[in-house]
């Protein structure tokens, strides 16, 4: 699995790529064989009132399930990685454990009647 990192108005330091790297590896490491690749785009906005704001984009592409994509917007870039991250790992647990008994109930019904 590749994890794919874009900046966009942020300066892409080899800290901050390993950063996010790291995060998102220990994040969505057990669900590996589930996921064909994973993009982070991390990105300097202007918020609502003229300051500055850093968004993390996270796309996941999943093997036979639809893709996962969210943003998370913080003021510092590391604090939207982490969110970012610990996201991904609940949204990945959530579609995975619905997929694992959306299986399951087929066997169950059948083994009932």
């Amino acid at each position: 699995m590749r994890i794919d990192l874009r900046c966009d108005g942020i300066e892409a330091n080899p800290g901050l790529k390993d950063y996010v790297a790291r995060r998102m590896r220990f994040a969505i490491g057990r669900f590996r064989d589930h996921i064909q690749w994973a993009r982070v785009k991390v990105a300097d906005v202007n918020g609502p009132r003229g300051g500055t704001d850093k968004r993390c984009v996270v796309q996941l592409r999943l093997r036979n399930l639809p893709d996962v994509i969210f943003a998370i917007t913080e003021l510092e870039v590391r604090t939207a990685v982490d969110r970012a991250a610990d996201r991904v790992s609940r949204v990945l647990a959530s579609r995975l454990q619905r997929r694992l008994h959306a299986q399951r109930m087929p066997q169950l019904a059948l083994a009932g009647a």
